[in-house]
């Protein structure tokens, strides 16, 4: 990668966004069928916030414990 090379060069022009009431389910399929890692999460066309597929595998990997049985912080980074 050319290092003065400006960003407008690089940058995406078809971005492919989620909204605050889009599910997981789909962040899933468009992490997937797109192969990209991150998401921009817009609200009236500014983003608000950005979605990472480590999110989203963080989420998945919780969810395989019981809530009761251990604490959040410890299964994120249990070794």
């Amino acid at each position: 990668m050319k290092r003065l090379e400006p960003v407008s060069k690089i940058m995406t022009r078809k971005l492919i966004t989620l909204t605050l009431s889009d599910d997981l389910y789909k962040a899933e399929k468009l992490f997937l069928e797109n192969h990209i890692r991150h998401i921009p999460i817009v609200e009236d066309e500014h983003i608000i916030g950005m979605l990472s597929l480590s999110d989203l595998k963080r989420i998945s990997f919780l969810d395989s414990y019981d809530a009761n049985e251990i604490k959040i912080d410890n299964a994120v980074y249990r070794v």
